[in-house]
C-alpha cells in the first residue's frame, strides 16, 4: 500500500512570530509503503524545527525498519534503518535557490514530503542477508546457502569467449 500522499503539516506560526524557540514534532506512519519490492513500516519521525539568527532550521531523526529481498539469494531481509536529517527551512520572504531547503506553505511546512524524500533516498541499493551470502546457481537456481548444486561451473562469460580461445592457443 502507498502511503505517499499523506499529509503531515507543522504549523510555524510561534515560531514565526517569535513567541516561541522552538516546536517539537513526533509521527509515525500510519501504514506500511510497499514498492519494488522493498516494505517500509513502523517508521518514526521525531524532532524540532528552531529559530536560530533569523534562520529556520529543520533536525530530526528518523527511525524503522525496511524489509527487501536479499540482493543475492532473494531471501527476506529485516533491516532496522535510521538517519538523521538537518535542512534549513525557507523563509516566505527567501528565494527558492536550493533543492536542500524546506518551503513554506504559509506559516506551516510538510513534514510527509521531507520524510520520504529523505527515507528514499536513505535507503541502501543492495541489502544481503549476511555478509558472505552465495546468492542463487545461476543455472539452475538453487540457493547456495542451503546446498550446493551439481551445474559445472567451468562455463565461460561469452562476452569473453575470444579470450578464454586466445590464451589457450599459446
Amino acid at each position: 500500500m502507498n502511503d505517499l500522499n499523506t499529509s503531515k503539516t507543522l504549523d510555524l506560526a510561534k515560531l514565526l512570530s517569535g513567541e516561541k524557540e522552538e516546536i517539537p514534532f513526533d509521527f509515525s506512519l500510519d501504514s506500511s509503503f510497499e514498492e519494488n519490492g522493498i516494505d517500509l513500516s513502523s517508521f518514526r519521525f521525531s524532532g524540532k524545527v528552531t529559530c536560530q539568527y533569523g534562520s529556520l532550521l529543520l533536525s530530526g531523526t528518523i527511525t524503522g525498519c525496511l524489509e527487501a529481498p536479499c540482493a543475492r539469494c532473494l531471501a527476506p531481509v529485516a533491516q532496522a534503518f535510521s538517519t538523521e536529517v538537518t535542512l534549513p527551512v525557507r523563509s516566505p520572504d527567501q528565494e527558492a535557490t536550493d533543492e536542500d531547503i524546506i518551503p513554506l506553505n504559509g506559516q506551516s511546512i510538510d513534514l510527509s514530503s521531507v520524510f520520504w524524500e529523505t527515507v528514499l533516498t536513505s535507503i541502501p541499493l543492495r541489502l544481503l542477508c549476511r555478509e558472505d551470502c552465495k546468492g542463487l546457481c545461476p543455472k539452475c537456481g538453487q540457493d547456495l546457502n542451503e546446498k550446493v548444486c551439481s551445474c559445472t561451473k567451468k562455463e565461460v562469460d561469452p562476452r569473453l569467449a575470444g579470450l578464454k580461445d586466445f590464451f589457450e592457443e599459446k
